[in-house]
């Protein structure tokens, strides 16, 4: 990060030299605007429209060697050459363009998306500040606004917007449908809804409500209002919208299945005249979560039957089936989707996101070597696709083997923070305490992954498996977090276990302070009293769990 705040230190104190440079630059345009030859206008227009099509289907190279033996290229030409750059992620080149090429608001606005994409943030706000006022618009300014709310920050976003709304609007640059939908979003992920009324307002203000693109405005104000907790005003909202898209009923659909009203999202879901993929996949979504894995399966058959073309099961279909299939241990099921997402074309070979559903619904039906070979026959993997395959093998006892993986997926670079929560759990399974432990001291030095409360948690755990209780303690203890009730479950554990009735005592009484309606605390912390002969304060405990109605979970165990 550093490196790059240099970059754009530099590129900051260059923008006026490159203003004076551009207009060396600009002269081939210059003349070719001023020439009144129509054939030479024809051949760059031609060679522009060429440098597109090249780009559209991945000829990045023949792209940039027409781009640099053209003669003369106007404005389009080489916004468009950035745009190749730009879609194929090649962000030095993109950089190198830019610094030497005449701009417009046109070129801005795609240089600070190219970079919104790659997450320097920073670096599209030093292009946004260092934009002349003249070429200032709408679409630069709702494309920063787009790059604070794709990189999770949307206080900067709305300040952003709310900071320069007056100054732009008496330049006459109004925030249109595209910039009140980011801005909408914005809101709900920062959780302001009384911000989002005041935005609402506005766009009854701005925009024309009978406008066609006035409809995804309204349609993210139904999505803010059902997510903020005010479904009721969100119907409203959906009720009065004239037109409504399919979008319009797919968002209410979502705002249904959100609040767990699946009856309500079918019967609406029944009543709509139009259906395309992502309107099954909300109705199969909302039946899973709800706990109804049968009603989820058969309206994947329904799906399935439909034959319309617009109705044809998506990627995302496949992977919420097939997650389905893996939380309700569903494996003839689970084989009989693989088998039609291989008809359908999404095969694992094809689809990352499929084959890492693949690979998580067999290992979570105990078929591990299925779910092996799915990633051996993988052309591309991610970090889930090891992710799953290293707790898959971790769950399934095969600790050995998952920790073997996850060395493997390391060197790769395939690693994440959950990467290290698999290989600490399969550690923890497994008795490879010194393994573990020598891999949570590497996280953050080695790797540069900074350890959460969630790795802490794991450790602890693995420990006290371990016996390693006073360990486990003290961890515990000085952790940069305040301990959460896992942490003090996973010492009990151990405790239990162990028959450690002095730390478990502690760990009871601190479960039992964080969790007062959590009835096994109770039961545990019985236990311990019961093994320290402390009889009559056993009792007292379990009279506490009468006394203020709480119910202990039955166990169950699943045979498959």
């Amino acid at each position: 990060m550093a490196k790059w705040r240099d970059t754009i230190t530099v590129f900051r104190m260059l923008f006026p030299l490159m203003q004076n440079i551009n207009r060396g630059f600009a002269r081939n345009f210059t003349i070719l605007t001023n020439s009144r030859d129509p054939s030479l206008q024809e051949t760059v227009i031609f060679q522009t429209k060429t440098i597109t099509y090249l780009g559209r289907t991945g000829q990045i190279r023949k792209a940039l060697k027409l781009f640099e033996e053209m003669p003369y290229k106007n404005q389009a030409t080489w916004n468009a050459m950035l745009t190749v750059i730009l879609q194929f992620d090649h962000l030095e080149l993109a950089r190198n363009l830019f610094v030497r090429m005449p701009r417009n608001s046109i070129s801005y606005a795609l240089m600070i998306s190219g970079l919104s994409k790659s997450g320097f943030v920073f670096e599209a706000e030093g292009v946004f500040n260092s934009m002349p006022t003249g070429d200032i618009n709408v679409i630069s300014w709702t494309a920063m606004i787009c790059c604070y709310t794709k990189s999770h920050q949307p206080v900067d976003a709305l300040k952003l917007f709310s900071s320069c709304y007056g100054d732009y609007y008496e330049l006459d640059i109004i925030p249109n449908a595209h910039t009140f939908s980011i801005v909408i979003k914005s809101c709900l992920e920062a959780y302001l809804f009384i911000t989002g009324l005041q935005v609402s307002a506005l766009i009854v203000k701005l925009l024309d409500e009978n406008n066609e693109n006035s409809v995804f405005v309204q349609n993210s104000l139904i999505d803010l209002h059902s997510k903020l907790g005010k479904l009721t005003d969100a119907e409203k909202i959906f009720y009065g919208l004239r037109p409504k898209d399919l979008s319009s009923w797919n968002v209410i659909l979502t705002a249904y299945t959100y609040h767990l009203l699946v009856d309500k999202a079918l019967k609406t879901f029944n009543s709509m005249m139009e259906k395309d993929s992502v309107s099954w996949n909300i109705m199969i979504s909302g039946f899973a979560e709800t706990g109804h894995a049968n009603k989820a399966l058969e309206m994947f058959i329904q799906l399935l039957r439909s034959q319309k073309p617009e109705s044809r099961p998506s990627r995302s279909t496949f992977t919420t089936t097939l997650t389905l299939c893996a939380t309700f241990c569903m494996l003839s099921w689970g084989r009989m989707v693989h088998g039609y997402a291989i008809k359908c074309g999404h095969h694992n070979n094809k689809n990352i996101n499929v084959g890492n559903s693949l690979i998580n619904m067999y290992a979570k039906c105990g078929m591990i070597v299925e779910s092996e070979r799915v990633l051996h026959e993988m052309l591309k993997r991610d970090i889930v696709s090891w992710n799953c395959l290293v707790l898959g093998l971790a769950e399934n006892g095969f600790c050995g083997k998952a920790l073997n993986v996850a060395v493997m997926a390391l060197e790769l670079g395939f690693f994440n923070g959950n990467t290290f929560i698999a290989v600490l759990t399969s550690c923890s399974h497994g008795g490879f305490i010194d393994e573990g432990l020598k891999i949570f001291m590497f996280m953050s030095e080695k790797y540069g992954v900074t350890p959460t409360i969630d790795h802490y948690n794991c450790v602890i755990d693995m420990l006290g498996r371990a016996g390693r209780l006073i360990e486990a303690h003290d961890i515990l203890k000085t952790m940069p977090f305040e301990a959460n009730s896992a942490a003090w479950a996973a010492l009990l554990n151990g405790c239990l276990i162990h028959e450690n009735e002095e730390i478990g005592k502690v760990a009871a009484l601190k479960l039992q302070e964080l969790e007062p309606n959590n009835a096994s605390s109770f039961v545990m912390l019985a236990n311990i009293y019961v093994r320290r002969g402390e009889m009559e304060e056993s009792k007292q405990v379990l009279s506490l769990i009468n006394n203020n109605g709480l119910k202990k979970d039955h166990g169950c165990s699943w045979v498959l």
